[in-house]
């Protein structure tokens, strides 16, 4: 499964704030900074700077994050390598001469009488016991309502 980096989700949810929020929040904004500027500022020209703003948070998040994973690669040790590692000369003629064990054996494949797991069960999200409890508390409750608006009802 692909995991998510940390932080990648901001971008979106500000977009979606700004439209969601923007009718209600832009034209007192506007009518404040035009009284504290002196400057006729339209909701428009507010939407456009906050989106230029985003634009620019986005750009420089990713130079930002760009150079940081730059940064951690370099900064990182090479993994060495299984024939990279450095042996000893032999410092006797029994080392010299010592034939090296044999290599281990291949896995074998499970045979007929090894046992093997079964089929995997079904297991529900919802017990079917508190499921048919809510359903049953359901219909009373309509039942004991219905009955009520028959008699209450003028």
């Amino acid at each position: 499964m692909e995991e998510r980096r940390r932080g990648s989700g901001w971008f979106g949810w500000v977009i979606f704030l700004l439209f969601v929020l923007a009718p209600s929040f832009l034209p007192p904004l506007a009518r404040w900074l035009s009284f504290q500027t002196g400057i006729p500022i339209g909701t428009t020209e507010l939407f456009i700077a906050i989106i230029v703003l985003i634009i620019v948070f986005s750009i420089g998040s990713s130079i930002v994050g760009a150079l940081r994973r730059a940064a951690e690669g370099r900064d990182s040790l090479p993994i060495p390598r299984s024939d990279d590692t450095f042996r000893m000369p032999p410092s006797s003629p029994e080392e010299v001469f010592r034939v090296p064990p044999p290599p281990p054996e291949p896995p074998r494949m499970p045979t007929s009488a090894t046992q093997l797991p079964g089929a995997p069960r079904f297991e529900p999200i919802i017990d079917p016991r508190i499921l048919l409890f809510g359903i049953l508390g359901l219909i009373v409750i309509g039942f004991v309502f219905g009955v009520l608006f028959l008699v209450l009802n003028p």
